[in-house]
């Protein structure tokens, strides 16, 4: 039987969220004019920032402490070739400032996910995918089909917000994608908080009045360390002592690979080595689909993942570059 990965980087959901070169400018200027104005509206004061002297009531001094720390994580983006490379470096210190720190970043970065995809239309071209691919369980619960995995190192929520359009009852998304399915690896974890009745939804709602305040409670829980639950869900790949059991098990037997707006950094290297190491021994096809103009750089960065020059040859000739990207590939050989 076929069987199909999906690998994702960022440039899968850069119809809705920033790239990381983009990613400093964009946070500063999220909370700098582009949240005020919206709070501003749904508080009543449309047109314009809301009032500073209120500086946003709603969960008192985590408000301003939220505020504070959008534009600490989008000055700290601007200082480190990404934050995920600051992340890494709080880590290896791993004193009790460092870790406090490593927290404030995970907590302030999912926060900033979930507000910025809720100003947003999710990324259309997850629609289309999940249009062509989903099946229906006798319960009316859309499902991937067996035979189909998605590896993704993004945090964001754009698959849960795009696969709720397909689903009867709201309910539906956390037992069909968030944590129901078994077939969608998240490699660094995922944004917000999807454990909590009270706060699960998050992933998927749109701004409003409601929906800021549950973000902002949401922050205020993160950094509190008395409060018990409510840790952020983003854990990066180079954090989790689980990795190579039941995710790398379950991408066994691939045959065809699909790897989407990826472009094999470095920094991933270990993780992306793992990989390819448990699909390798089946794997008959690699669709690599980013631009046109990266083509040379990704296929450079992906073979450079096998020292052995006759493995390195053997999935370069399997290789086929893709400069299409306004719809995610789907292989001829798509499991149903």
């Amino acid at each position: 039987m076929n069987k199909v990965t999906y690998l994702l980087g960022a440039g899968a959901s850069c119809g809705a969220l920033p790239m990381v070169k983009d990613f400093a400018e964009r946070v500063l200027k999220f909370k700098r004019e582009v949240l005020p104005s919206r709070v501003g509206e749904v508080y009543g004061f449309p047109g314009q920032p809301y009032p500073k002297e209120y500086l946003l009531p709603p969960s008192g001094t985590f408000g301003k402490l939220l505020l504070e720390s959008l534009e600490w994580l989008g000055e700290e983006a601007q200082r480190h070739f990404s934050i995920d490379t600051y992340a890494k470096t709080l880590s290896f210190r791993n004193d009790e400032k460092a870790r406090e720190l490593l927290n404030k970043l995970k907590s302030t970065l999912s926060c900033y996910l979930l507000l910025e995809q809720s100003l947003k239309p999710v990324d259309k071209r997850y629609g289309k995918f999940f249009a062509k691919i989903l099946t229906r369980k006798p319960d009316g619960i859309p499902l991937l089909p067996e035979g189909v995995n998605i590896v993704t190192w993004n945090f964001d929520t754009q698959p849960e917000k795009s696969y709720k359009e397909f689903c009867a009852h709201p309910s539906y998304v956390d037992e069909g994608i968030t944590r129901g399915a078994h077939n969608i690896i998240r490699l660094n974890g995922i944004c917000g908080q999807p454990y909590k009745t009270d706060t699960k939804d998050l992933c998927y709602l749109e701004f409003s009045k409601s929906f800021f305040e549950s973000v902002l409670n949401l922050f205020k829980n993160h950094m509190d360390p008395n409060v018990l639950g409510y840790r952020p869900q983003i854990l990066f790949a180079w954090e989790r002592g689980d990795l190579l059991t039941k995710d790398v098990e379950r991408i066994k037997g691939t045959t065809t690979l699909v790897v989407i707006g990826y472009s094999f950094p470095d920094f991933n290297e270990d993780i992306d080595k793992v990989l390819f190491e448990v699909m390798v021994p089946t794997l008959e096809k690699v669709f690599i689909q980013v631009p046109g103009s990266e083509h040379s750089v990704v296929q450079k960065n992906l073979l450079k993942l096998f020292k052995n020059e006759s493995d390195k040859k053997a999935i370069k000739d399997k290789i086929e570059m893709l400069a299409r990207t306004d719809l995610f590939y789907i292989p001829d050989d798509m499991p149903r």
